[in-house]
């Protein structure tokens, strides 16, 4: 049976809990929560508890918090790896219509926050964008050599959590051999939550496949999409990364955006890339430009809505609302 599991900060410190109503939406929201009778400092030891007994056992009577206590229910020790360009439209949007391998970086689990945190743009980032992902927690390491499918997945994979790969385009297309290592990991750059949903191994082959994730800025739903659109499923990516690298419990894949996303690639920006590839400061210049003559990208005081849902099962997993805030 799947679990909304949550994690909140009290006078005491933080804790995790089970979610008995329903998911937040902002900050506000009262929450009925069941602690849990754990001291796991990580969310792969919270996991591993669970799959040691196929449930997490309670310490005491359901209680209410609000949801600004919440923080993310993925710990900072997870390696974050992310998937690049992996829905078909942000794909075409982005100047790649025809993919041809999966597309793989990482960010710094520094990078995590909470659900509700302001979202603090640095001093000289002027390209701040957006990217709503699904996120997939790992059950349990990968071994070299693993090959994984649709009927095994469950054994490596331990449930999914709403994510904002949060990017500063200006590192990431202007600095020198375009760093996207800092343009995606700056503290706060990595909203998680509200909840993990927690699976066991024979749940989650039913549920990876129907996930709907929206994004909503200035009044309109700017990203929506659905994970069966992925072009790279995650059997398939667990698999090419096993070949190359470790993953351990409780690390975290994001799975890509859809269209939708502030920075375009322009016929201009293709342009600049190209005549300017080793000019790092007049790329910058002139991408700088060029971005600003379409949206605006964020700004302090903007916010940002983020939605995820269970579309097979019609099950609400809430939802982010993040402020910008100036550093």
């Amino acid at each position: 049976m799947p679990e909304l599991i949550i994690r909140f900060a009290d006078d005491t410190g933080l804790h995790w809990a089970r979610l008995k109503g329903k998911a937040p939406n902002a900050p506000g929201d009262i929450l009925e929560v069941e602690p849990l009778a754990s001291d796991a400092a990580t969310t792969g030891a919270l996991i591993a508890e669970y799959d040691a007994v196929g449930e997490l056992e309670t310490s005491r009577d359901v209680f209410t918090i609000t949801a600004r206590q919440l923080a993310s229910p993925v710990t900072q020790d997870a390696t974050i790896v992310c998937q690049g360009l992996n829905y078909g439209d942000h794909a075409s949007q982005s100047g790649h219509a025809q993919r041809k391998a999966n597309l793989f970086f990482v960010k710094a689990s520094s990078s995590i926050c909470g659900p509700y945190e302001d979202i603090v743009r640095p001093k000289g980032v002027e390209l701040l964008d957006y990217e709503v992902e699904i996120g997939v927690v790992l059950r349990r390491t990968v071994p070299a050599g693993t090959v994984i499918d649709t009927e095994n997945l469950g054994n490596f994979v331990a449930g999914f959590v709403l994510a904002n790969d949060v990017s500063a385009r200006d590192a990431m297309f202007g600095a020198g051999f375009f760093q996207w290592f800092q343009g995606k990991s700056h503290r706060t750059f990595c909203p998680l939550g509200p909840v993990l949903y927690l699976q066991s191994a024979s749940d989650v082959k039913s549920v990876y496949d129907d996930l709907e994730i929206t994004l909503e800025f200035r009044g309109d739903v700017r990203q929506s999409g659905n994970s069966a659109q992925q072009i790279y499923k995650v059997p398939e990516t667990l698999t090419q990364l096993a070949e190359f690298m470790d993953v351990k419990p409780g690390d975290l894949l994001l799975t890509g955006t859809p269209g939708g996303v502030l920075a375009h690639a322009t016929p201009a920006v293709v342009g600049i890339l190209k005549d300017k590839l080793l000019d790092d400061a007049g790329r910058r210049t002139a991408l700088t430009e060029e971005f600003k003559n379409h949206d605006p990208f964020l700004q302090p005081g903007d916010t940002l809505s983020l939605r995820l849902r269970d579309a097979g099962n019609g099950l609400d997993l809430g939802g982010q609302l993040s402020r910008i805030a100036a550093h």
